[in-house]
């Protein structure tokens, strides 16, 4: 007979390690102070704690729950056609130039991080196996803990940063921004956020968004290649 004091361990164990961004959750959830709160999180929380049903959420899955026309079936491998053409109208509007000649192209993802993957694939099996091209990959400074990650296990390892939130004025660094994507790398494939970027929350003007693309333009002529 024999006794294990300790209790049992996964093969598993520490072949990940946690974001900071995770570690921070849980550590956040173990937390039993009851006036705690979640400032890094994604989604809405009500007074218990208990994530929040925004109505038209709520509202589309009770119709999909009683639309008997529904049927559980595999959809397209590129995803819902309906889906992808109005959500690529509703990004950039239904009467635009790119969407009229027929240069728009849009797929159905699982979540952000499989889209960025997705596009990771995409640069690595048109440039990386075909030429020398290895990146650079230029992300936003900070951005998500998983984006860099992401690429690398694409094969794209060189990731460098282009500066975006500036702690004194609690809002883009604009000047620096600019300054950044103008002095980026030849070829190199930048990504940036149209909404919704984390972590800072912080979004660019209409105005800043002209500028960017100004920039943008000029590099592309100089043959850098952009990933919007």
């Amino acid at each position: 007979y024999h006794s294990h004091s300790m209790s049992a361990r996964s093969a598993f164990d520490g072949a990940v390690f946690m974001a900071s961004q995770m570690k921070l959750l849980e550590d956040f959830k173990r937390d039993a102070h009851p006036d705690k709160v979640n400032l890094a999180g994604r989604e809405y929380v009500g007074e218990h704690g208990h994530t929040t049903w925004l109505p038209p959420v709520r509202k589309i899955k009770q119709q999909i729950s009683t639309d008997p026309t529904l049927t559980p079936e595999y959809t397209h491998i590129l995803g819902i056609p309906e889906f992808t053409r109005r959500a690529t109208q509703l990004a950039l509007g239904k009467d635009s130039p790119a969407i009229v000649e027929s240069r728009v192209f849009g797929i159905q993802t699982v979540g952000c991080t499989g889209a960025v993957r997705l596009g990771a694939e995409l640069l690595r099996s048109c440039y990386c196996s075909s030429s020398s091209w290895s990146g650079p990959i230029l992300l936003s400074s900070p951005c998500d803990d998983s984006l860099a990650g992401t690429f690398k296990a694409a094969g794209i390892e060189d990731v460098q940063y282009y500066r975006y939130w500036d702690a004194e004025s609690n809002g883009v660094c604009v000047e620096n921004m600019l300054y950044d994507l103008e002095n980026a790398p030849e070829q190199c494939v930048v990504v940036l956020f149209a909404s919704g970027h984390r972590p800072t929350g912080a979004e660019l003007s209409q105005e800043d968004w002209k500028r960017v693309a100004e920039v943008m333009v000029v590099r592309f002529h100089n043959k850098t290649r952009n990933q919007d």
